[in-house]
């Protein structure tokens, strides 16, 4: 299948994710990929600057939001994966890839969609029965926001520190399976039914 195109805006937030290579695990402990993923989101940032706004990071890929005033998601986003790459195959030897294929990205132009999509990015873990509560996950950047950690690199919009939002955060939404097809398509959008011309 050809690549699609990129949507080059500065005007909204793009949500990503990459999976790693037939899904395996990372050839690390958790703690050092997520020191590696801090490092080099700060250098790519340095490099070609984006505002990272969430980063979650999981046993198998990442989500990440992210917003690009100058239009460079593709510039940004391969010299973050490389340097994640490099760094995991320096520390463990693997001479194979450690992504399985191309980052997904899709834009969020709608204020609704964009505030649903927060809330699936820093629920993943909690989806995945990893914990209780969002902001208790460590590879997180909404458990360092939380509980007030040094990142290395500064958040864009970080969340509201009060009750109702971390309520929002932790409630028990389902989200659809519709939902997920829509976050790997360009443009983020529910797809209708034919009959009742409902968001499915």
């Amino acid at each position: 299948m050809p690549r699609k195109n990129l949507i080059r805006t500065n005007q909204y937030p793009y949500h990503v994710t990459i999976r790693t290579n037939n899904k395996d695990w990372f050839d690390l402990p958790m703690e050092d990929v997520w020191s590696i993923c801090k490092d080099q989101i700060t250098k790519a940032k340095t490099n070609f600057p984006v505002d990272i706004q969430a980063f979650v990071l999981m046993n198998n890929h990442y989500h990440l939001m992210l917003w690009t005033p100058n239009s460079n998601l593709d510039k940004f986003m391969y010299k973050f994966n490389l340097g994640i790459s490099k760094n995991i195959r320096e520390k463990t030897g693997r001479i194979n890839r450690i992504f399985g294929d191309r980052y997904h990205w899709c834009l969020i132009k709608n204020q609704t969609y964009y505030k649903s999509v927060l809330k699936y990015i820093y629920q993943n873990p909690r989806r995945a029965g990893l914990t209780n509560k969002c902001e208790d996950y460590p590879f997180s950047t909404l458990h360092y926001i939380t509980f007030k950690k040094l990142l290395g690199f500064d958040l864009f919009q970080a969340v509201p520190d009060d009750v109702a939002f971390y309520s929002w955060i932790n409630d028990n939404q389902k989200f659809p399976k519709s939902f997920s097809k829509a976050i790997r398509k360009p443009l983020f959008k529910y797809p209708i039914n034919i009959t009742s011309r409902r968001k499915i």
